[in-house]
């Protein structure tokens, strides 16, 4: 596989994975009474993300 169309297809995987998370994360904590948990679960899904786009990122170095 091409490096560019890999480095796309896991740039896709990995919004649509974020996009998952925030779902999941508005379902899970929008009916809490604490306002701050579904906070809490946004920046948790963004920490996911990036350190999935890191590890994309260190993996897609070594692919020729």
């Amino acid at each position: 596989m091409n490096k560019k169309t890999l480095e796309v297809l896991l740039s896709i995987f990995s919004v649509l994975v974020l996009i998952a998370l925030i779902i999941v994360t508005h379902s899970t904590f929008s009916s809490n009474p604490d306002p701050l948990m579904e906070s809490y679960g946004f920046i948790a899904s963004l920490v996911i993300f990036i350190l999935l786009i890191s590890g994309i990122g260190i993996k897609l170095m070594d692919v020729e």
